[in-house]
């Protein structure tokens, strides 16, 4: 596989990157596996040159290998270098966490897929309900899981929601202010991934507690001032404009989408915190041509990266305000 490109599967419209291998929803793990491209495996193998170390026939370093899938015209490839405490999650058993909910119609797999060479994959499922923000404005909600095969990283399960009218993706954390459910690769894993299923149960409460989130959002009337104190809040100015007076063109743009975008000026969505928060979160979903980014990079840095941070910040901001306000 070449390097940064993407295989994907998905269920439903065709991506922007117009890649991947369509699927019916309602597809079973095994389907989606392979639609996209992740039926292969990871091995270690003792690193060149290591040596070893004690008498369970360890070594202190190890080569973390995407193994070709046979009957491919592949090759092995190498993703990364780990300790000997590493321990590889396979993409099939990174699908298992989702199996209670599949299986029992909960959830269905829309997306999944790999960035690069494998370094890092990922499985998206939405609950089958979406939730009103205001009338003509729903969110679905989805169940984000990533493992990378770098050595770095852990898996990761993440609550997002997908604007439906412009796509935007919006980043939640749970109640104690986490940012996602995290388990490092190592010789415990198997144990952590079983406290999954009790995570699963605080799914609703979550996505119950965004809905309520978001509506308040949009109960907010913002002034320019309101405005420019959300917009300073979460892209502070430098000294130097704060001393001119100035309003950095990053704010600019910001105002711009949030008052010509379309689906930012539905009823009881514009003029509103709600729609200042979906300003930035447009921002940071579109501020680089897409065109100027690979597939992988572009999901990398709204989903895990920069983008995602500073969205659920605009969140948190948001909500910190929002009650000082009301």
């Amino acid at each position: 596989m070449a390097a940064n490109v993407q295989t994907m599967a998905y269920y439903g419209e065709v991506p922007w990157h117009e890649l991947g291998i369509v699927v019916p929803q309602g597809v079973s793990a095994k389907e989606m596996i392979q639609a996209a491209g992740m039926d292969w495996r990871v091995d270690l193998r003792p690193a060149r040159g290591a040596k070893e170390i004690n008498s369970k026939g360890e070594y202190s370093r190890y080569e973390l290998v995407r193994e070709a899938r046979p009957n491919l015209e592949e090759e092995d490839v190498l993703l990364g270098l780990v300790g000997r405490r590493y321990q590889p999650l396979q993409n099939v058993d990174a699908f298992e966490f989702f199996d209670p909910i599949v299986g029992e119609k909960k959830a269905f797999f829309e997306t999944a897929g790999v960035l690069g060479e494998g370094e890092r994959i990922w499985v998206m499922a939405r609950m089958p309900e979406a939730m009103e923000i205001v009338k003509g404005d729903d969110c679905y909600n989805y169940l984000l899981l990533s493992n990378t095969h770098t050595g770095d990283g852990s898996v990761i399960v993440k609550f997002t929601s997908v604007r439906v009218v412009c796509e935007n993706t919006l980043m939640m954390a749970m109640e104690d202010g986490q940012k996602a459910y995290r388990v490092r690769h190592s010789k415990k894993m198997q144990f952590k991934l079983d406290e999954l299923a009790s995570f699963l149960a605080i799914t609703q409460k979550v996505f119950q507690s965004a809905q309520e989130t978001f509506q308040m959002l949009a109960t907010v009337e913002m002034t320019q001032a309101h405005l420019d104190e959300y917009f300073e809040a979460v892209f502070p100015r430098t000294a130097a404009q704060k001393k001119k007076g100035e309003r950095p063109a990053r704010w600019e743009y910001l105002q711009e989408i949030f008052e010509a975008t379309p689906d930012l000026q539905l009823p009881n969505v514009h003029g509103t915190m709600w729609a200042a928060y979906n300003a930035i979160t447009r921002f940071e979903d579109y501020k680089q041509p897409q065109q100027e980014e690979q597939p992988d990079q572009y999901l990398e840095r709204i989903w895990f990266g920069g983008g995602a941070d500073i969205k659920l910040a605009a969140l948190t901001k948001a909500t910190e305000l929002t009650a000082t306000w009301r």
